[in-house]
């Protein structure tokens, strides 16, 4: 048997994990094959065709009833069962194994570095002033529960000291986290920034690579680099995620033009890079990728020209295949969990919501091109019906409601030619945006929202301006993890019709105290609310299809995901790894119930 499978380790073919109960053998059998694709037999039911090589399937205490499959697989005892006979060189354990069908991952920020030891501590209180020099900024720097400014924030929240190190570019320190996460994770989404601190100012965070020769990656160039950090592991993977936020201020055109036509190649030159290490998340063989915010990307680096965008992120895809690693499955982050993604995000012009507008004026239609009518309450409503019509080119839409409020929309197969009319006006469909990723993820997301009133979300009263240092005698007010699990339980079943896959979030918790981010904090979860929260998320994503999106044969399906928020997210407080308040109980709990499997001799 192989120590990786799908499921458990980087899902490097397309099959499919099936798990089967038999009655009649005691002992547990695995045996290597792969489900190729199923094919309807003269009973009326679809037949797994199996070749006995490479795909793991568990088989455990076997009954004529008890078959489970990856969501969109056949369930077929009999040919399964069948194997049972094949095999003379089966390895058998004495204990029944359970193995999860769902992958569990963990959000990675590759932050945390120092300052050169010549900046005292009062130099780097100063440069930490927001508006200052930050030239030598450090995530160290931040605040007491109090609210002063401090070099080390750390010092005034001892609990969240990590125990297998706090330095991210150290080599020791990521090979500790790697060996830590092996336990319980299959993957760390790791943030990949374009900016910030460089190794020509600190020489630890040094790198040949330009686009790793920033602090915050060079954790990710020990993955990518150092054979000493992947040293027996059989689970654990990486991917990137494009951490774009730090453009999220500007108005500029970052990728426009040759210029940022060539600062993209650039980036997407590492990425395909990273792609080709055997320890990069690959679904379906294909590498997994992320922007982290696709409006930032959209609206500030590409000056809101969506057809760039999209050009951009196909190129990447380009990119990668022609390096032979896999074409790139692109996803989209950020997604606030209580929002559905039910269409293209707002944009500014050229193209708002992907369309372009010509005001006052009608389609004339050689052959009949009106694919529907319908009342509508307003443009974006009139968009929507447009983006879910796949041979809708443009839509109409009346410039003066009726009685009852409503619009009246008509879809059009084609966008031209156009003529004057003064009644309507045409929303020409230059790309539904939301369709150019394949799947959308959530980072962050903690605090609750509420309904406004009208029909938008605003933040929940309850938490206004709870986060000030002197909301209480101590400092901010601390609400009970189990809001916020409450919260995130349900927002996932925002997501259950998306357009694209949704993999699941999940909130190891959110404290921001130390970095002050005006949002309201939580208190750590205990073991039983810890695992409350896994088991639900675990079964949400199960059950709604929340993960990566897979195709074999022409079929799609879904490989159940949940990315937890966060590995070490210490001055937020998403914090899975090892510290010295909570010692290795999150971890444990996300090995009990991701991977309870006693390894197989």
């Amino acid at each position: 048997t192989t120590s990786s499978y799908l499921g458990r380790g980087v899902p490097e073919s397309q099959h499919h994990l099936l798990q089967s109960h038999t009655r009649n053998t005691p002992a547990t059998i695995r045996i290597a094959c792969t489900i190729q694709h199923t094919t309807p037999g003269t009973d009326g039911h679809s037949h797994a065709q199996i070749d006995t090589r490479k795909l793991n399937i568990i088989l455990a205490s076997c009954g004529p009833t008890m078959v489970r499959a990856v969501p969109g697989m056949m369930k077929d005892v009999s040919t399964i069962c069948v194997l049972l006979s094949c095999f003379s060189h089966m390895t058998l354990g004495d204990d029944s194994v359970k193995q999860s069908v769902t992958l569990i991952g963990a959000h990675y920020f590759g932050g945390w570095y120092q300052c050169p030891d010549a900046v005292s501590q009062e130099f780097e209180e100063r440069k930490f002033t927001r508006g200052g020099d930050r030239s030598c900024y450090s995530h160290f720097h931040g605040y007491t529960p109090l609210g002063s400014l401090t070099s080390n924030w750390m010092e005034y929240y001892p609990e969240r000291i990590p125990l297998l190190g706090n330095l991210t570019v150290l080599e020791s320190t990521v090979r500790n986290e790697i060996a830590a996460a092996e336990k319980g994770l299959d993957y760390f989404d790791v943030l990949f920034y374009d900016g910030g601190s460089r190794g020509t100012d600190n020489a630890a965070c040094y790198n040949p690579d330009a686009n790793l020769n920033h602090c915050l990656n060079t954790a990710l160039a020990w993955m990518m680099n150092s054979s000493s950090v992947w040293t027996g592991v059989a689970h654990m993977h990486f991917f990137i995620t494009y951490s774009n936020d730090i453009d999220r201020s500007s108005q500029g055109t970052r990728f426009s033009g040759p210029t940022g036509l060539d600062a993209w190649d650039a980036l997407s030159a590492t990425w395909v890079r990273a792609m080709g290490h055997p320890r990069y998340l690959k679904i379906g063989g294909r590498p997994v990728f992320k922007v982290l915010i696709p409006e930032v990307f959209l609206n500030n680096q590409c000056g809101g020209n969506v057809t760039l965008a999209e050009a951009l992120l196909q190129r990447l895809r380009v990119a990668s295949r022609a390096a032979g690693v896999g074409e790139a499955l692109v996803g989209g982050g950020w997604q606030t969990p209580a929002i559905p993604a039910a269409g293209p995000p707002p944009t500014p012009r050229p193209h708002p919501n992907g369309y372009m507008l010509y005001p006052s004026t009608g389609i004339l239609c050689d052959t009949p091109c009106v694919l529907a009518t319908q009342n509508v309450t307003d443009v974006l409503a009139c968009q929507h019906l447009c983006n879910a019509t796949g041979s809708c080119a443009a839509a109409t839409v009346s410039k003066n409601a009726s009685t009852q409020g409503l619009l009246q929309c008509q879809l059009l197969s084609t966008a031209g030619p156009g003529t004057p009319d003064n009644s309507v006006d045409v929303y020409v469909r230059v790309s539904s945006y939301v369709d150019t990723y394949e799947w959308t993820g959530t980072y962050n997301a903690a605090p609750p929202l509420c309904k406004d009133g009208s029909g938008g979300y605003m933040q929940c009263p309850r938490y206004v301006n709870s986060w000030f240092p002197n909301a209480t005698a101590h400092g901010a007010k601390i609400f009970p993890y189990k809001e916020c699990a409450d919260y995130q339980a349900q927002a996932r079943g925002n997501h259950t019709n998306d357009t694209v896959p949704y993999v699941a979030s999940l909130i190891a918790g959110f404290d921001p105290r130390p970095w002050e981010e005006h949002s309201p904090s939580f208190a750590t979860p205990s073991a039983a609310e810890w695992e409350e929260a896994l088991r639900q998320a675990k079964a949400a994503a199960e059950a709604n299809l929340f993960g990566f999106p897979v195709t074999q044969g022409g079929h799609h399906t879904v490989i159940p995901a949940v990315t937890i928020y966060a590995w070490n997210e210490f001055g937020e407080g998403g914090i899975l790894a090892p510290t010295r308040g909570q010692g290795t109980m999150l971890l444990d709990t996300v090995a009990k119930v991701f991977r309870s499997v006693r390894a197989m001799p």
